[in-house]
């Protein structure tokens, strides 16, 4: 996919998608539900990123690993074509570039929301 691949276009398609948010579902147009929408889309970008995180941190490669080999061992009838320790661990499968733009995304669209917040209880 090239939106990925431009991070700009993506945070400009993030915007547009918080403007429909903030359009269609806010009961007011003022700053405290813009700060909603913002929140609603930042922190799914940034919760995934969080995820990705963990998952390529090696977390649950061991707990996997594991339960690969118990299933192998602990089968009736083992199927001696599957490859269970040559299969990729779950922090082999994870794309470095997705985990790049949903930590970028996040991030932005936060500091974004903090600058917000800010201006809101300032005035």
């Amino acid at each position: 996919m090239t939106l990925f691949h431009n991070k700009w276009l993506l945070l400009l398609f993030n915007f547009t998608l918080i403007l429909i948010i903030f359009f269609l579902k806010s009961p007011s147009y003022d700053l405290f539900h813009f700060i909603n929408s913002l929140f609603y889309v930042g922190s799914v970008y940034f919760f995934a990123g969080l995820l990705l995180m963990v998952i390529k941190g090696k977390f649950f490669d061991g707990i996997t690993y594991s339960f690969r080999r118990f299933f192998h061992k602990s089968s009736k009838q083992p199927d001696y074509l599957d490859e269970w320790e040559v299969k990729p661990l779950p922090s082999e499968k994870v794309n470095p570039d997705l985990l790049k733009v949903c930590l970028f995304q996040g991030s932005i669209i936060f500091v974004i929301m903090g600058i917000l917040i800010y201006v809101y209880y300032s005035f």
